[in-house]
């Protein structure tokens, strides 16, 4: 099966894509790059859908439509930053902003539905973005201090015409009045951003709608009620920029058939300079954390470690130190999942850990990929010699690059993530 020019992005460090690359050609996919965004690609050979791919499985890429990667680049967070996503799931923009921001930053991925907050955290699971948080919270009414963030996204629900040729039905469900509803939802949470923002912060407003009464006037709206002042965005390399209606330097585009779907994005600046840090919270999240003697049993490097990890009932969760210093415990947010913990005190981490330390198996090239497929149909692999007594998991790598752990079981090493 081809499925001509579907857009994709690695969501591995940087210097592990050419890897990624390499496991994808041996598995027949073909792509080429984008140019607008260094891990951007647009597959034109497909032997199977590309969400079966073991880049997919491990998360080391996802699948995304080039023009819903435009809004984080509008943001432009910087190495290290922290950013709030007001409207995630599925976690697109989410895991992008992490890719941006990098390790060292932070991404809070807000969700008011149940449902899709299980999907949104499923997925940063899969990619293994410990420098993200979740929470499932009104979006018009965070439980959060007035001005503590310098950078939000803020992709709200819309009629979603622009993506007319992946659901036809997409005008006729949302036409006449019914979009009014939307429009007043949209202004609730752009005030609340507003609100959020500190001064000289910023927040990119998005749509995948082409309806000028969610994008353009929403624009003129933030700038003539809240006061947010919109900054031009510059060309972006290989998009067919639409001409806006009302008002200047957005981004527009059209649904182009077999290239991209329709997309609005907006930047917008809070005037004035920000006095002194960002609050921090009187009420941080309190949990036992695993020790670094406990790591190390676990068979992770606590150096390699980039949070802490708390203890939370049954289940262990990373705490970004970012989330631990600005997130109140009312907000009920979660960190990345990493494991289970036991009524007995015994700790199992997560298989979809990619952290280093403790022995490893080494697999390479086509013969090596074969052995992975065969691990995921429920076959199983020799174990590495030399296994301390109690060894619970060994880190499985193919050409170097780290995608997950293996239960130990006996002789025998499984892929298990019950």
């Amino acid at each position: 099966m081809t499925t001509p020019r579907r857009s994709f992005r690695f969501t591995c460090a940087p210097s592990e894509i050419p890897v990624v690359e390499e496991m994808l050609r041996l598995q027949g996919y073909g792509f080429e790059e984008d140019p607008f965004f260094l891990p951007a690609r647009r597959a034109f050979s497909e032997p199977r859908p590309l969400g079966s791919s073991l880049a997919a499985f491990f998360g080391l890429i996802y699948i995304q439509d080039r023009a819903s990667m435009l809004p984080p680049l509008a943001l432009d967070p910087p190495r290290g930053a922290s950013v709030l996503d007001m409207c995630s799931s599925p976690g697109s923009k989410t895991s992008q902003l992490a890719w941006l921001t990098g390790p060292s930053g932070f991404v809070l991925g807000n969700e008011p539905s149940p449902v899709r907050l299980a999907n949104l955290r499923r997925n940063l699971h899969t990619m293994g973005l410990m420098q993200t948080a979740t929470c499932c919270q009104s979006g018009e009414k965070l439980p959060l201090p007035d001005a503590g963030w310098d950078l939000i996204q803020l992709d709200p629900p819309c009629s979603g015409w622009g993506t007319v040729e992946k659901n036809p039905r997409v005008l006729d469900i949302w036409k006449d009045g019914k979009v009014a509803p939307l429009i007043r939802l949209q202004r609730d949470l752009l005030r609340e951003a507003c609100r959020l923002l500190r001064p000289g912060g910023v927040v990119v407003y998005s749509t995948c709608t082409t309806d000028v009464e969610e994008n353009e006037r929403q624009v003129l709206f933030a700038r003539d009620e809240l006061g947010l002042v919109p900054e031009p965005l510059g060309d972006v390399p290989g998009f067919d920029l639409q001409a806006p209606q009302g008002c200047e330097g957005v981004w527009c585009l059209n649904p182009k058939a077999g290239d991209t779907q329709g997309f609005f994005v907006a930047r917008l600046r809070k005037p004035g300079t920000p006095s002194g840090p960002a609050p921090y919270t009187e009420d941080p999240v309190q949990a036992p954390v695993v020790s670094e003697g406990r790591l190390r049993e676990l068979g992770l490097d606590p150096a390699q470690v980039p949070t802490e990890i708390g203890i939370f009932g049954e289940s262990l969760h990373a705490l970004p130190i970012q989330a631990l210093a600005a997130l109140p415990s009312a907000l009920h947010w979660q960190g990345l999942y990493m494991g289970k913990a036991g009524r007995n005190g015994e700790l199992r981490i997560s298989p979809r850990c990619r952290i280093g330390g403790g022995p490893v198996l080494d697999l390479e090239g086509a013969e090596g990929l074969r052995s992975i497929a065969g691990l995921l149909q429920g076959q199983s692999l020799s174990a590495p010699g030399g296994l301390e007594a109690g060894c619970r998991s060994v880190l499985m790598r193919w050409n170097g690059t780290a995608l997950g752990r293996l239960t130990v079981k006996g002789k025998r090493l499984v892929w298990s993530e019950r």
